[in-house]
């Protein structure tokens, strides 16, 4: 099973927090906020991580690389259609 995981958004709400790096890298528990998300992912049987990564998109990339704990990550360029009147 594949989990899709979206991390594009910048955080701005967590202000200071995510001054230098996208909310997914943020820190809690001492692990990046996205690490958790994929533990439970894979918990729930997930045996493929499909990330859509925006802002800062490298950071998240440079971070986890194509795997965790041993399951493959794939990352995936968020687009916004020119014209698109929706908004993730």
């Amino acid at each position: 099973m594949d989990a899709v995981i979206p991390a594009v958004g910048r955080g701005s709400r967590l202000g200071e927090l995510t001054a230098d790096r996208p909310k997914g890298l943020v820190e809690v528990a001492g692990r990046p906020l996205l690490a958790h998300v994929f533990e439970t992912a894979v918990e729930a049987g997930a045996d493929e991580l499909v990330v859509i990564v925006g802002y800062e998109a490298g950071q998240i990339i440079d971070r986890f690389g194509h795997a965790f704990e041993g399951i493959p990550i794939t990352a995936s360029r968020f687009a916004r259609s020119p014209n698109s009147h929706h908004r993730a």
